[in-house]
């Protein structure tokens, strides 16, 4: 990940845990702090063969997806 909070590169991978409590540490990935809320994370199913990009600022409109907020960051 950048120090923008620009995507975050995923490959070879089958099955991510997605935080949805935004207390975890290694956002977009739950780290198990969602025990202070009850909040579970999301499992998401991924194509191994496929090269996902993972947003890294917390601004996305397709969470956990990047969708290209960081450039907004850098230009404001």
């Amino acid at each position: 990940m950048s120090d923008t909070g620009g995507p975050i590169k995923i490959t070879d991978t089958s099955e991510i845990a997605v935080c949805t409590c935004m207390q975890s540490n290694h956002w977009p990935f739950c780290d198990a702090t969602h025990h202070t809320t009850g909040g579970e994370p999301e499992i998401l199913e991924l194509d191994k063969t496929k090269t996902y990009y993972l947003c890294g600022c917390y601004r996305t409109k397709k969470r956990p997806f990047c969708d290209g907020s960081h450039e907004k960051i850098k230009k404001s």
